[in-house]
């Protein structure tokens, strides 16, 4: 038990304190990429309309405004470019980052159980360096793989109440679950006269948070929306042995929407996320900080096609990433010193999506593209995020 103890700590001190020559990507620093939990629709304004957003995971009051049981499922990978002054390198991943059901229950309750990616983190790296190795003594080229494939899921139950179009509110259990799959290998060019290796660990997650979410509408032509997310003990463990523990990230949210121009909508949005909690994971001690999250977009009615009218988005966003890039300190560096000076990564991301009715309102596709620049030192990383959702009515 104490080996297998040892091993799993090891792993998970690699995984979660490599840098990002290593890793690959800004996005992928610390416990993962913050999805953000919002729906494809949401995503092509900027994230502005999110807290009005039913099948979006942050605001549950907005549930009470579905109208119909749906089912709804989203798809949206990622190409990325990283560049250093070393060179670049391009990668894609792939995600499905949220799958939803509504069920209104009579004229006032609304239920609604959702699965999201909080923090998504799947990577690979491969690593080649110069070992010493055998008596007497010979030379070879080593090669390091470090593979992750993993997240942390957000699986919420929420069920909302309102009696009129004016005011809604809604609360939410979540219960966070996941694992990391984590395989250390080390491959020598002859197999005939050196035996490579390779380690595999498995780091589990276990936490839970409540939510709250109001929604206020004074008038026809504009809304106010509030929701707030309280998070409790977040565990790491492998096996049974419990080797890090934090807190869920408290989330606080505002949006605004204004209607006022006939077949348009438009929609800002703030948020704060409490990112540190989540520092004392481990005793490696992982770097995070608390963000901002801020967005505005518009929703118009678009070009009718083949019957159908065509709803088209735009939105820009600005967030900071939670975990920090371990950017080596200036110089000079004490003897023997392994001094880092962790920096925020910065994203701001520019969206445009288009909403498509089919089926005679039984289903509906809504597509969005995001452009995502991200930053921090001297590495620079660009993302094109594309989310493809589909809704269906039962």
């Amino acid at each position: 038990m104490r080996k297998r103890h040892l091993v799993a700590t090891a792993l998970f001190t690699l995984a979660f304190t490599s840098r990002v020559q290593a890793q690959g990507a800004l996005s992928l620093e610390g416990l993962g990429y913050p999805t953000g939990q919002l729906s494809a629709r949401a995503e092509g304004t900027g994230g502005g309309v999110g807290d009005f957003d039913a099948l979006s995971l942050v605001a549950p009051a907005a549930l009470a405004g579905v109208g119909s049981s749906a089912l709804f499922f989203q798809y949206s990978p990622e190409f990325r470019k990283v560049t250093t002054s070393s060179g670049s390198a391009s990668t894609t991943t792939a995600r499905f980052p949220l799958v939803a059901g509504v069920l209104p229950m009579g004229q006032d309750w609304t239920l609604g159980l959702s699965s999201s990616t909080f923090l998504d983190r799947s990577l690979e790296t491969s690593l080649q360096r110069v070992q010493v190795v055998g008596t007497p003594t010979d030379t070879v080229t080593l090669t390091e793989r470090n593979k992750v494939l993993g997240a942390i899921n957000d699986v919420r139950l929420a069920l909302a109440w309102s009696t009129n179009p004016i005011f809604r509110i809604g609360v939410g259990a979540h219960v966070f679950s996941g694992s990391n799959r984590i395989t250390f290998s080390q491959l020598f060019p002859d197999s005939a006269r050196y035996t490579s290796t390779s380690q595999n660990g498995r780091i589990s997650y276990a936490g839970f948070a409540a939510s709250l979410g109001l929604e206020f509408h004074p008038s026809r032509a504009i809304g106010f929306s509030i929701n707030g997310r309280k998070g409790g003990d977040l565990r790491a463990e492998s096996g049974d042995t419990a080797i890090g523990s934090a807190r869920i990230p408290d989330h606080y949210s505002a949006s605004v929407t204004f209607e006022g121009i006939p077949g348009a909508v438009i929609s800002a949005r703030v948020a704060h996320d409490a990112w540190s909690s989540l520092t004392n994971l481990s005793s490696s001690g992982i770097q995070a900080f608390d963000g901002w999250d801020t967005g505005v977009g518009i929703e118009a009615s678009g070009p009718r096609i083949l019957q159908r009218i065509i709803t088209v988005r735009a939105g820009a966003r600005f967030r900071t990433l939670p975990f920090g890039y371990p950017a080596p300190c200036a110089p000079p560096i004490p003897t023997g010193s392994s001094c880092t000076n962790p920096e925020r990564v910065s994203e701001t991301s520019f969206a445009a999506g288009l909403g498509v009715p089919l089926t005679r309102e039984r289903a509906s596709l809504d597509l969005s593209l995001q452009r995502a620049s991200r930053s921090a030192a001297d590495i620079k990383e660009r993302g094109f995020i594309l989310s493809i959702g589909l809704r269906v009515s039962p």
